[in-house]
């Protein structure tokens, strides 16, 4: 009888904790803070004997190692705001002292600093230094494989319905650091300098993304740039420049198969004034073959100038202003990305295959012709428009959740024409890259409050 009556009195005693537990648990206020921070640290070194250009005759190959910290800090309130700081730093090892005194160099910049207003559950406004990254990054992306990455100043409006995307972006840049010696205070002049600033002084983007069915959807954009580079606080006589950048695009993703096409053109005039028509084509095919293994066909033709010729033209030379370039013409970077290459244009055909042998563990391979679409005089000789091959190599395996290590190598042959374009002076026929990361990405804490 006693053992019966614990029994009772502890059934009695367990079911009233459970119940207050319940009833505390539903009388709790529910937490409309989210707080969440984690970090970047991304050391990669290179061995350079030929990246974004031909290593001329008589100079030595280069070797560094470069390295990003940052700070990825993103509070989130209810669905009515959201803010992210990304404050970051980017060093070269060694370039720094040992020791670190007054006025130090190894300084500290925003990669990111925005607001999100949530004005609906579909829309939202956002204000500060954002990425912008559309579609594949064809035109505007990112960046992240240079350390510092890219982000623009501005405001952009977005609408996100099932079937339906809507992006809209405005920004209007200033230079008070270069013509008027940046004081904030300046009473009069809205000249624009790009030297060490953004290379635009307006920008309006439209875009927008209709979704046909889960694998295949349609976007479309239109981009307005607006240039200006003025000398001095008084150049009075400073032009204002517009160009237009319009693009289509489609893109499917199955189980076994993807597929994307891309239209673009240009028209208006560039940053020196000059009239501007030009294009950029581009298709990639992709087939996956087993679980491990992937296989793609693709080209980009990109419109360009004739190079040598006589004569006034007008500018037939695409500009792909801020996209990621790294990703689509080759590894080493030869074409809008590093340097310039006389604006003679682009064919790009390329077979890429990727290998995922295990969970942790991928590779790359890529291999690039390249050509020019245009016509190459040097001293009244016609060169050909063969501007070598490419040969990319990646790899990457996972060590953890938090950490990565990847690296690669390319190897570029170069052509006569290729270094005429390039001015390279005699360099070898065969140009190498090295590059080796580990990367760093751990969450350091995700609390509500």
């Amino acid at each position: 009888m006693l053992i019966c009556r614990k029994k009772l009195f502890l059934s009695l005693l367990a079911f009233t904790i459970l119940s207050y537990s319940n009833l505390s648990a539903q009388n709790e206020p529910e937490k409309d803070n989210l707080l969440t921070v984690s970090f970047q640290l991304r050391p990669r070194a290179e061995y350079r004997s030929g990246v974004f250009q031909p290593l001329p005759e008589g100079q030595k190959p280069s070797a560094l190692i470069s390295q990003r910290n940052r700070f990825i800090i993103n509070y989130h309130y209810k669905n009515l705001l959201t803010v992210q700081v990304s404050p970051q730093n980017i060093t070269v090892w060694g370039q720094d002292g040992l020791t670190q005194g007054a006025g130090v160099k190894n300084g500290i910049s925003f990669f990111e600093a925005w607001a999100k207003l949530h004005t609906s559950k579909t829309n939202f406004l956002q204000v500060g230094r954002q990425v912008i990254s559309l579609d594949d990054e064809r035109f505007f992306g990112e960046l992240d494989w240079a350390q510092g990455a890219r982000a623009h100043d501005a405001i952009s409006f977005h609408i996100n319905k099932e079937k339906f995307l809507f992006k809209a972006f405005a920004a209007y840049n200033q230079n008070y650091k270069e013509l008027y010696g940046n004081n904030l205070s300046n009473i009069s002049g809205s000249l624009y300098s790009p030297v060490d600033a953004t290379p635009y002084k307006w920008m309006q983007t439209l875009w927008a993304k209709y979704k046909v069915n889960t694998s295949s959807n349609f976007t479309f954009l239109l981009n307005n740039l607006g240039f200006q580079k003025a000398i001095s606080a008084s150049d009075i006589n400073a032009k204002n420049y517009f160009i237009q950048t319009i693009g289509a695009n489609y893109f499917y993703s199955g189980s076994d198969w993807k597929f994307n096409a891309s239209a673009y053109t240009q028209l208006g005039k560039n940053h020196t004034g000059t009239k501007t028509n030009a294009f950029l084509l581009a298709f990639y095919l992709d087939k996956k073959l087993d679980k491990k293994w992937n296989l793609g066909l693709g080209t980009d033709y990109l419109s360009g100038n004739d190079v040598g010729t006589a004569g006034v033209q007008d500018n037939k030379a695409f500009t792909p202003y801020f996209g990621t370039n790294h990703k689509f013409y080759g590894s080493m970077d030869y074409y809008y990305a590093g340097n310039g290459h006389k604006g003679s244009g682009l064919v790009d055909i390329y077979v890429k295959t990727s290998l995922k042998p295990t969970a942790s563990t991928n590779f790359g391979f890529a291999l690039h012709q390249f050509l020019s679409p245009n016509k190459i005089v040097d001293n009244n000789q016609n060169l050909s428009t063969n501007l070598g091959q490419e040969f990319d190599v990646d790899f990457g395996y996972s060590i953890h959740k938090y950490a990565k290590v990847v690296g690669g190598y390319s190897i570029y042959t170069t052509t006569s024409s290729l270094n005429f374009l390039k001015n390279a002076n005699n360099p070898n026929s065969l140009q190498h890259w090295v590059w080796l990361s580990l990367n760093i990405n751990p969450n350091i804490f995700n609390v509500k409050f």
